[in-house]
């Protein structure tokens, strides 16, 4: 038997990782430590749109047909922490800028996720039944282990110019 995850539990297993990477970066003195917290939440965020933007959010377009901007919003914040990460990559990571843009990164990704959670996965919990979201998930989890590996594969991100 395959493990199955509901697609709403894998984004926000997703959230509390890069959460939890963003909150180590933020705290992180050492340059190489830091340069790797960088590239491994560039990876799980690439990963993770990857997901929501092949699979979660045309179902949730499709199933409830909102008439507001939730996701045009969503997506919106996804080129803004993309545009974020891009130019931290071009920063010493031991550099003023780097642990400024850092710390505004921590705040940016917690509003982000706390804004996807109260709105467009509530919606999907109260819309789509248990078997649905468990089709998205492993829909999802294919978009993720499909997505680039690295970040200089990722079309906002590179690690080097």
């Amino acid at each position: 038997m395959t493990n199955q995850i509901d697609a709403i539990e894998l984004l926000l297993r997703d959230h509390r990782l890069i959460d939890g990477l963003a909150e180590r970066l933020d705290a992180a003195d050492d340059p190489a430590e830091i340069r790797r917290l960088f590239l491994r939440i560039v990876e799980e965020l690439a990963a993770h749109e990857a997901a929501e933007h092949e699979v979660v959010f045309p179902a949730f377009r499709a199933a409830l047909e909102k008439t507001d901007d939730t996701l045009a919003q969503c997506i919106g914040e996804h080129e803004e922490l993309n545009e974020l990460l891009d130019e931290m990559r071009s920063l010493a990571p031991d550099c003023f800028g780097f642990t400024k843009r850092g710390s505004a990164l921590l705040l940016d990704v917690k509003a982000h996720f706390l804004r996807e959670e109260e709105s467009v996965f509530a919606d999907m919990r109260a819309s789509f039944s248990p078997d649905e979201l468990l089709r998205l998930g492993s829909r999802a989890l294919a978009a993720k282990q499909h997505s680039p590996a690295f970040p200089d594969d990722h079309p906002h991100i590179a690690v080097d110019r």
